[in-house]
């Protein structure tokens, strides 16, 4: 399938510190740089299947920051008569004041709601709670427990606000080795360093960690309501069960538990998998000063895409493309997928002489032949689309899918999944 069924996320976050088997130790950190172009795949799990939100940063501002957020996820109401998939687009706007200095952590992105949170980050933590986290060891935090439907304002006055659903309560540093996360940057695997922080917020326990950059503190990973969701009892199970006929996962609550959480689970988990920086304006954070991070894999500061593609085809004939991204369930490309579409067609036309074969691949959650079928149709899509927006030869490009067959990593977790959806470009 493109996204996998359900997998727990306890065994990332008890292995957070140790270094990924799967990521070659010589890999140097990257420093991420808040800029244009900055673009934030994030993964979240339900038994519906894995899904992806992205955040872009559209623009860097003296006074602000303005964001992209786009979802598209399964709708697994049985109460909503509304398509299978739920499609989610809207802006934020974050101050940079309060990259610098918020304490309120508005992690929820709602249609027809303000756009502009004053007091809060959207993305990640700011400076100071970084900063605090790191020196004193410990921060004071809101974050926000609204949920999908309601209309906010930023006004305090009137009601309901973003203000009315926030939970407070202190984040403490966790204690031991330096922590880093793996996820994709650029397209390659590489280790980002972060400070694990946890917490007690009015009775539910979260878990963050945040990268260890004051200058972009980005939130690589989650886990809200640890432990929230409870297990079903055989009744519940037999309930679940019933409402599966109507051939719709259903997710509501029942008793303190959900017909696709089983087991139990914690209520929301969010895990950074992908990171693409194209820096199309100035690179600038929050916070002044050097960090000491490395340059962007792929080459300099936000020097992506085409630069990166380009040498591997060049050096070892192939190129594995996280950064064309598909609708859920779907051979349908989404919008955020243009830059890379146009940075291969510009390295086709600076290499007239060379042909592309280009594979889709998937995870390993579903059966063959249908998980064979969807990569062959991503493949075809994207060939379609080169030729089609792109004006490339048809005769350069050839298609193939290979479904499940060529896992790049383990499928038992979601940054796992991730790796193994890709599209692969090889030189014929």
């Amino acid at each position: 399938m493109p996204f996998g069924t359900s997998v727990s996320l306890r065994g990332l976050f008890a292995l957070a510190s140790v270094a990924g088997a799967a990521v070659a130790a010589d890999t140097a950190a990257p420093r991420i740089p808040l800029c244009p172009g900055l673009t934030v795949v994030t993964a979240v799990e339900q038994q519906a299947g894995d899904y992806e939100s992205i955040k872009t940063i559209e623009s860097v501002e003296p006074g602000e920051v303005r964001m992209k957020y786009s979802a598209e996820m399964p709708n697994t109401d049985l109460l909503d008569p509304g398509p299978p998939v739920k499609k989610v687009n809207l802006h934020r706007v974050m101050l940079r004041a309060d990259l610098e200095s918020g304490a309120i952590y508005q992690q929820n992105f709602l249609e027809k709601s303000a756009e502009t949170i004053p007091g809060a980050t959207s993305i990640g933590t700011s400076a100071a709670i970084l900063r605090a986290l790191k020196t004193k060891g410990e921060a004071q935090v809101s974050i926000s427990n609204s949920y999908p439907g309601l209309e906010l304002s930023a006004d305090r006055s009137k009601f309901p606000n973003y203000y009315s659903y926030l939970q407070a309560g202190t984040l403490k540093r966790v204690n031991g080795g330096p922590a880093r996360l793996p996820v994709l940057v650029n397209d390659q695997l590489v280790e980002l360093p972060v400070i694990q922080a946890q917490g007690d917020f009015v009775g539910d326990k979260a878990e963050f960690f945040f990268l260890d950059d004051e200058r972009n503190p980005l939130t690589l990973a989650f886990r809200l309501g640890i432990g929230a969701i409870k297990p079903l009892s055989p009744e519940q199970l037999a309930f679940c069960k019933t409402l599966g006929k109507s051939g719709r996962p259903f997710a509501g609550n029942i008793g303190g538990g959900r017909c696709d959480k089983p087991a139990g689970a914690d209520r929301d988990t969010l895990r950074v998998v992908k990171i693409t920086c194209r820096c199309a304006g100035p690179v600038e954070g929050p916070a002044a000063g050097n960090s000491g991070g490395g340059g962007l894999p792929g080459g300099g500061a936000g020097a992506a895409g085409a630069g990166a593609i380009e040498r591997a085809l060049a050096d070892t004939g192939k190129a594995d493309v996280y950064s064309i991204y598909f609708s859920f369930n779907s051979d349908a490309i989404r919008e955020e997928s243009e830059p890379t579409l146009k940075e291969i067609a510009e390295v086709l036309r600076r290499h007239g002489e060379w042909k592309l074969r280009v594979g889709g691949h998937t995870d390993g959650v579903g059966g063959d032949q249908y998980n064979l079928e969807l990569s062959r149709r991503r493949a075809a899509a994207v060939k379609d689309a080169l030729v089609k927006r792109y004006a490339i030869d048809a005769g350069r490009l050839a298609a193939a899918g290979f479904g499940k067959s060529q896992p790049k990593d383990t499928n038992d977790t979601l940054e796992g999944r991730a790796r193994n959806r890709r599209v692969e470009l090889v030189r014929q």
